[in-house]
């Protein structure tokens, strides 16, 4: 019976290695070229203008019909709308107008839809000669970005890092940003104070009125930013930002360098932006990748999937060099799983990897968007990868190369004074759509180190969205195993009494 046990313990565990992978060989190094070119949104003739900063949306009652604002920083500071009403296969620029009777340079902008197909984008407007955030504001079109409704004002001067969500049910608008003073600006590319905190905003009239903003980051945190806002299915918000620590040098623009860490903090309301929790920590170990402007930092990827899991990745040097990491919150933010590595080599392999955006697919597959130097390990040409999960974040099986000609990160205008190359804006962008994704990018393979141009790339692919028929398959393979189990028994206890009949017979012919 021992035996019979051991050989059916076996079986099983040879099974369950067949129907959930074991520890097998992992097909983590496969990378795949998108076969479809990649797509130019911007059509700009002039050699010197740098676009950056995309953020893509899509319209959930017509999927063909996609929206990228971006920030422009050279010539002039401006902001930018395109569409596409063909899947983005073509994009054209649309006008987006500022306020009347108000003067000034639009800039970073933010967009997202509403479930009704409603198009919202906001923006600042910088004044003066030091370019300063002087108002806060958003307008909306209802025909997906052709045209655009007189803007009306969220908030006043000093609003920096700004970002828009939207409740998809509901439509509740809710807005945020960094909000910082006269005295804290008069220092060159820094701030002269501590304590400014993130604040949050939200309108339930389509924006054409605000509620009172609300301090979101914690008191205690004297050095915050690089907030990223996302709504979940119930229609409460959250705010994932960084905590810069002690970091002086970026906050004050010094020589030198920060040898310290950050934090990475979320923190949400249950009360759809009336109230806010304190912020939980998902990450206190983060080293930064450089130096940064700490009006523009790099905003950390965040979203919040359709069954309210929430989804933080960032770019880290903990290991020596840039990576990107992943953590899943399964509880409103209360606690945060495990470190998950995104990136295909190991970590602090010499291959910086940077900048990334998160995305999760209706069926859960999540898709992480992000710059990549494999071609060119010392150097300053990065492609652009996407890497997708179909268990929820746990492993990154599948990574595919989106852009077919690298960028050059020295192309593009001057950020911090410290660091050592250009510009490349806030973030990038993904979209997860059933079937595939997506993804939107800063691209300099028409600019020169001379004229600094940089463009807005899309790229696609098609990606299987099996992530809801894992529970599907998981009882499948466990009903197989079940039968299969059943069968090697049966088949051991038939040999065992086949075996054991002779000796029966023999011995009842001895009586």
């Amino acid at each position: 019976m021992i035996r019979l046990r051991s050989a059916v313990a076996g079986v099983v565990l040879a099974l369950l290695l067949a129907a959930c992978g074991g520890d097998g060989p992992s097909d983590a190094g496969e990378l795949i070229t998108a076969p479809d070119s990649d797509v130019l949104v911007s059509q700009d003739r002039n050699p010197v203008i740098a676009r950056n900063s995309p953020v893509l949306v899509v319209n959930p009652l017509q999927r063909t019909n996609m929206v990228i604002v971006d920030r422009v920083d050279r010539p002039d500071y401006s902001a930018g709308v395109h569409l596409t009403n063909d899947g983005g296969l073509n994009w054209r620029e649309a006008p987006l107008k500022p306020p009347a009777g108000v003067q000034g340079k639009l800039y970073a902008p933010s967009a997202a839809f509403d479930g009704r197909g409603v198009l919202y984008v906001s923006y600042v407007i910088l004044t003066g000669t030091g370019n300063d955030p002087d108002s806060y504001w958003v307008t909306r079109s209802g025909d997906g970005g052709l045209n655009f409704e007189e803007p009306t004002k969220i908030a006043g001067q000093h609003a920096y890092q700004t970002s828009l969500a939207v409740a998809p049910r509901s439509g509740r608008l809710y807005a945020s940003w960094l909000q910082s003073n006269l005295e804290a600006t008069t220092c060159l590319l820094c701030f002269a104070q501590t304590g400014l905190p993130i604040v949050v905003s939200r309108s339930d009239d389509g924006g054409r009125t605000w509620s009172t903003p609300v301090q979101v980051s914690d008191a205690g945190r004297l050095r915050v930013g690089a907030p990223a806002l996302a709504v979940d299915p119930d229609g409460n918000p959250a705010v994932l930002y960084l905590d810069y620590g002690n970091d002086r040098w970026d906050w004050e623009n010094l020589p030198g360098h920060y040898d310290g860490t950050f934090s990475l903090v979320v923190t949400r309301s249950a009360t759809r932006g009336a109230t806010w929790t304190p912020g939980q920590v998902v990450d206190d170990e983060i080293v930064p990748t450089g130096r940064f402007l700490v009006y523009l930092p790099v905003s950390p990827g965040f979203t919040i999937a359709s069954n309210g899991d929430m989804y933080a990745v960032w770019a880290d040097a903990r290991a020596g060099d840039p990576d990107v990491f992943l953590r899943r919150s399964t509880n409103d933010g209360k606690t945060w799983g495990k470190l998950v590595q995104v990136n295909r080599g190991a970590a602090g392999d010499g291959v910086p990897q940077d900048m990334p955006s998160v995305g999760v697919a209706p069926g859960g597959r999540v898709d992480v968007v992000y710059y990549d130097r494999t071609i060119d390990r010392r150097g300053s040409m990065a492609d652009v990868l996407l890497s997708s999960s179909s268990d929820s974040g746990n492993s990154f099986s599948k990574t595919v190369r989106l852009s077919d000609a690298p960028s050059n990160r020295r192309v593009g205008p001057e950020g911090s004074p410290h660091a050592e190359e250009a510009d490349f804006g806030s973030r990038t962008s993904v979209a997860s759509l059933a079937g595939g994704a997506i993804a939107a990018w800063t691209d300099t393979r028409n600019g020169t180190l001379d004229g600094g141009k940089q463009d807005i790339f899309t790229g696609q692919i098609a990606l299987e969205d099996n992530s809801s028929l894992a529970l599907a398959n998981v009882a499948l393979a466990g009903a197989g195993i079940l039968l299969g189990v059943a069968g090697v028994t049966l088949f051991l206890l038939s040999r065992r009494r086949a075996k054991g009949a002779p000796a029966a017979e023999e011995a009842a012919g001895t009586h």
